[in-house]
């Protein structure tokens, strides 16, 4: 593998701060660190600390590197991007370990999952400070995966399909609606396909685009329907990934190819 550092700005940090940006209180285990780039992106956009909705967008599996080596594959999303962020995620760089973290603001001694395993997690998290703070919250996500098992049950809505573009499709709808002050999206195909083939795969790669395609959809979506109003969009995978010796692809380990992650923010 390369000779690339580990990121710095660990993921724990990251649920507090959108906690703050969104104007309710962090989860019980967020530290008190947050990622201030993104507060003073809010406050440069809108003149306050907070915004009016906000859409995180969940692709699974597109670490750093992957980002950086097919540029050209993502410029249509960090075109449209003001901010990034870059993150250390947590270990072992699995799906719900990383998802767990992110938003809750718990290490992974602190929500319990240290492997590929998808409880139903009761501790504190965004879901339960937004609903509590009377926000009306969709979370919308391919069904069987790790977000939706483990923040289920919240009082929240749940829109759940069996493909990612079934997942677009409805966020669209969703943001068109107008009903939702936050709206949470979750798609996995090129973490799938990678795991069939490798990272860099023409399979995994198409899949990786529609992920891009995928994000502008929203943003164009949220241009149009949240016209007026400010909104904070998130580009926001959970970990990366690497090639086996055994060819395919894989994540888990502690190197920076599966650890790296960078988030891509904006205000519209």
């Amino acid at each position: 593998m390369s000779e690339v550092k580990f990121f710095e700005t660990p993921l724990t940090r990251f649920a507090g701060t959108i906690a703050d940006i969104t104007g309710v209180q962090a989860p019980e285990f967020a530290p008190a660190e947050r990622v201030e780039e993104i507060k003073t992106l809010v406050s440069e956009r809108t003149g306050k600390p907070t915004v009016d909705r906000a859409v995180i967008y969940n692709p699974d599996a597109l670490g750093a590197w992957f980002i950086d080596k097919y540029t050209d594959m993502f410029k249509p999303m960090t075109d449209r991007s003001m901010l990034r962020v870059d993150y250390l995620t947590s270990f072992p760089p699995k799906t719900p370990v990383c998802f767990g973290t992110m938003f809750t603001g718990a290490t992974p001694d602190q929500h319990g999952i240290h492997a590929y395993v998808k409880p139903h997690l009761k501790i504190d998290s965004l879901f339960d400070r937004w609903a509590a703070a009377g926000k009306k919250v969709a979370m919308v996500s391919v069904a069987g995966q790790s977000i939706p098992l483990l923040f289920q049950g919240r009082n929240i809505d749940y829109f759940l399909f069996k493909s990612d573009g079934a997942v677009i499709e409805k966020s669209v709808e969703l943001i068109h609606s107008g009903e939702y002050d936050i709206i949470e999206v979750y798609v996995m195909e090129y973490d799938t396909v990678m795991h069939m083939t490798h990272p860099k795969s023409i399979f995994a790669k198409a899949a990786a685009r529609r992920h891009v395609e995928g994000y502008v959809k929203l943003y164009e979506a949220v241009s149009e329907a949240y016209k007026g109003q400010s909104t904070f969009l998130a580009f926001a995978p959970d970990h990366g990934v690497h090639r086996e010796k055994y060819l395919l692809g894989n994540h888990g380990k502690n190197i920076p190819e599966d650890m790296n992650l960078s988030h891509f923010y904006t205000v519209i």
